[in-house]
């Protein structure tokens, strides 16, 4: 297991993670994919280029496990989590909810990207993120990963209403309406470490568009089609890092430019 210490290290690291063979697979999707784990790392950063760091300021996740109010979980914990669609199969309907109303979403806010700071599309960008294992569900390992895909928002995700359960600015209303369904990119989430997300596609959308078309979000999700389907008694529950471990544990965004 990673020590915070040494995850830390590697998430403020400026180089940039290569694929880690045989872990990547094919999707239908318009981004690329990419699978990292943490370990010895190599850098395709071009000479002289410029990073900039771009730290989320707020993050959370949304969740019905509670039972109850409040929804949207954040304060006091150190983990913030994703899961599968549907884990252990407890909604489908009736006096469990809807379809989709037990899956947990994780949300990065990015308010201090500032689109002026950029002249033109940058060259590369990733989303930088510790995971770190749960104490239920099925445990991700290089032989069972878990795909867990960075999704585009287009609406403030701050917007949630921690107190409501279904209807307009509740949990489940806005992750039905509001993460876009063309994942930026898939990882092989395999164990406890630091991964990777490229989300060059939308970190330019930003630059071009400011925040007109897409809030300054990204929503983590379990929904890629190459995670096996939800069976009784099972399903993924990952979790990341929340910022109150402290700064060095934050999710960032690192653009190259």
């Amino acid at each position: 297991m990673i020590s915070k210490t040494n995850l830390a290290l590697l998430l403020g690291a400026t180089t940039f993670l290569y694929a880690s063979p045989g872990l990547a697979r094919q999707v239908t999707a318009r981004r690329s994919i990419s699978a990292v784990q943490a370990g010895p790392v190599q850098s395709p950063t071009r000479p002289g280029a410029r990073i900039d760091r771009v730290f989320a300021d707020v993050d959370f996740f949304t969740t019905a496990w509670a039972f109850g109010a409040p929804y949207v979980r954040d304060a006091g914990r150190s983990v913030i989590r994703s899961t599968t669609p549907d884990p252990f199969l407890n909604s489908g309907g009736g006096s469990n909810g809807p379809v989709g109303f037990w899956e947990e979403t994780t949300y990065f806010v990015f308010n201090g990207f500032d689109a002026s700071n950029y002249p033109g599309p940058c060259n590369r960008a990733v989303l930088r993120v510790g995971t770190t294992f749960q104490s239920f569900g099925t445990t991700p390992s290089p032989s069972n990963p878990f795909f867990v895909s960075a999704n585009a928002v287009t609406e403030d995700p701050e917007l949630i209403d921690p107190t409501r359960a279904s209807g307009p600015d509740s949990f489940f209303d806005f992750k039905e309406s509001f993460i876009e369904p063309v994942e930026e990119d898939v990882v092989a989430i395999t164990g406890d470490g630091v991964f990777e997300w490229d989300v060059t596609d939308l970190v330019n959308e930003w630059i071009a568009n400011g925040d007109a078309n897409f809030d300054y979000s990204l929503a983590m999700t379990g929904r890629s089609n190459l995670n096996p389907a939800d069976t009784g008694g099972s399903g993924f529950f990952h979790g990341f890092f929340n910022s109150a471990e402290g700064p060095g544990l934050k999710a960032r965004i690192l653009v190259q430019f």
